[in-house]
């Protein structure tokens, strides 16, 4: 369904993403990756979006290498400031308005994991956020933010205190927002990814394990979120 596509950095440069672009859409998604990066079941996300008839696109914010990229983003989210990996995502964003004539108000953000915590970060440039088992950034980073949806899974041990943590400086920061905790999964339960020797090794803390009924019950109810808060814009052309 969706295709590989070269987005135009800055200095036009060319850089990789993952996009479908269904005749039709009305609203659009940026997906943002896992710590595992450009991986099959990131695609899957953004065919997922397009049988639903969003227009998406996963930019691979990794193509320049991995460690670089996630300390620049723990920091920024952490201090603020523009980074590589926000502009590349802002870019993504462009491209797919241009595309489907789309506003901003018309394309929301999701991210999973170190995807996640990204989300809420470059989620002011975006109509609404869905952010899944990551890292939140503090209060002050949150202000302004449009409306915001959390999904956590109740055995992960190292961030299902997030989904509280995310309630409350979502609350102290005046954004709209609902948060979910799934109590019988653990972490990346919404993706189907499969790397049995990492998630072996995480297992005591993470718990991962995709389980497709609860998954469902996620994204229910991210749909229902992004249908109810994104502003519908022209179609694709």
């Amino acid at each position: 369904m969706g295709r590989d596509v070269l987005i135009p950095d800055g200095d036009d440069t060319p850089r990789p993403a993952y996009a479908a672009t269904p005749p039709d859409a009305a609203r659009g998604v940026v997906v943002i990756h896992e710590l595992y990066g450009r991986a099959p079941e990131v695609d899957r996300v953004v065919d997922r979006f397009a049988g639903l008839g969003y227009a998406a696109v996963a930019p691979d914010l990794f193509h320049r290498g991995r460690a670089g990229c996630v300390w620049r983003v723990m920091r920024a989210m952490r201090d603020g400031g523009d980074i590589p990996a926000t502009r590349q995502t802002r870019r993504a964003r462009d491209w797919l308005a241009e595309q489907c004539g789309l506003t901003r108000e018309a394309i929301g953000v999701i991210g999973f994991c170190f995807g996640g915590g990204f989300a809420l970060m470059v989620g002011h440039d975006f109509g609404a956020v869905s952010t899944n088992y990551g890292m939140v950034p503090p209060t002050e980073r949150l202000r302004g933010l449009p409306p915001v949806i959390g999904c956590y899974g109740g055995r992960d041990r190292v961030f299902r205190g997030n989904a509280a943590a995310l309630g409350t400086r979502l609350e102290a920061a005046g954004v709209e927002h609902e948060v979910h905790l799934f109590d019988g999964v653990g972490h990346s339960f919404l993706t189907d990814g499969d790397r049995p020797v990492s998630y072996g090794l995480t297992r005591p803390l993470f718990q991962i394990r995709f389980d497709p009924e609860t998954a469902e019950a996620g994204w229910e109810r991210i749909q229902a979120f992004f249908d109810r808060h994104l502003r519908p814009g022209a179609a694709c052309p």
